[in-house]
């Protein structure tokens, strides 16, 4: 968890010090001042890192963030703790009112200065140190990340990936693909299928209001199974489902506790899916689908529900690679959280 350290906060922030090796006697002044911006990533007892700075008022009325120091211990390096821990800093400064944010690291610290980049720092002056400029916004910023609320920030811990699109397109199928491969690269990792999760009926209202109850039965079930899942150690899903709307889209973000969720639409040409449902489904069934398809339109809502789409016209493994590379989890170490995991993590 990463956590902003309040006035009353002395012990964590003693606790920091003394694991990265600061010196002691001035915490209890640092935290009083209102200048005094400070975060500590933390599981229990143990610290993992931190980072500490200024919320600078200058003459004209704006503001800027000053980032003194970020560190991550050794040993939990490449987790995406360092980038948590800035992103937590850069939001709550964002939310103060600071516009900018400005670091100075060694021009030699490679690791450091490639995380600086990531996050749309750009590059002040060269020399032996060099210093890094960030502009900062209240909502998000160039590095795509939503900036939460000033106060405890609590960063995901795991991963979800999200497949949507019509009937018959290949969700399930290609969710399948993703999870064998996330599973084979030794990431802990569950697939699930929504409509396994509302096998029910009949509702006992119809129409439109009964196409709702299974919808919010998918979400409220699929919260209670992946609780369960993550609870038994997994850290990626893949969930197949059909999200036509930005409601949607949320009901399902909320069912995936602690993720960070990426939402993909699989396309397809309407022959190709056509055929596919034909060979799935037989009867009533197929007959609905066909005309669903057949009568579809492109809801005004969808372009703001993905956040990208893939052609589902390879085999499940091609695109379930693509996707993977797309998204940003391939060829990532096992078991992290983080889309990207930058080494290092000192800035002095």
């Amino acid at each position: 968890m990463i956590r902003r350290v309040a006035a009353a906060d002395v012990r964590l922030i003693d606790r920091a010090m003394a694991r990265f090796g600061a010196a002691s006697g001035g915490s209890r002044t640092f935290l009083a001042s209102p200048a005094a911006l400070a975060f500590v990533a933390s599981e229990g007892e143990e610290i993992f890192g931190w980072c500490w700075g200024y919320h600078l008022i200058r003459p004209d009325a704006s503001s800027m963030l000053h980032l003194h120091r970020v560190e991550v211990a050794q040993e939990h390096r490449r987790r995406g703790i360092g980038r948590a821990l800035l992103r937590a800093f850069m939001s709550a400064g964002a939310h103060a009112g600071a516009s900018r944010m400005f670091l100075t690291t060694a021009e030699a610290n490679a690791p450091a200065r490639a995380l600086y980049e990531s996050l749309g720092g750009g590059l002040a002056a060269p020399g032996p140190t060099v210093s890094y400029w960030f502009l900062l916004k209240p909502d998000t910023t160039a590095s795509g990340w939503t900036a939460p609320g000033p106060a405890a920030v609590q960063t995901s811990d795991c991963r979800a990936l999200l497949l949507t699109g019509v009937a018959g397109v290949g969700k399930s199928t290609v969710a399948e693909a993703v999870g064998k491969l996330l599973t084979e690269a030794g990431h802990s990792t569950a697939v699930v299928d929504t409509d396994l999760l509302a096998q029910f009926g009949p509702p006992l209202t119809v129409g439109p209001v009964g196409g709702r109850v299974y919808d919010e039965l998918k979400c409220a079930n699929l919260a209670s199974v992946w609780a369960n899942f993550r609870a038994a150690g997994a850290r990626c899903v893949v969930v197949a489902a059909a999200v036509e709307s930005v409601a949607q889209r949320d009901r399902y973000k909320e069912s995936l506790a602690s993720c960070d969720v990426t939402v993909v639409r699989l396309i397809a040409d309407v022959d190709t899916v056509r055929s596919r449902l034909r060979r799935r489904d037989t009867g009533p069934k197929l007959e609905q689908h066909l005309s669903a398809l057949a009568r579809r339109e492109p809801s005004p809502t969808e372009t703001a529900v993905e956040d990208f789409t893939v052609a589902n016209d390879r085999t499940p493994a091609e695109v379930a690679t693509e996707i993977l590379a797309r998204v940003g989890w391939a060829g990532q170490p096992r078991y992290l959280p983080s889309p990207t995991h930058p080494p290092e993590l000192r800035a002095t």
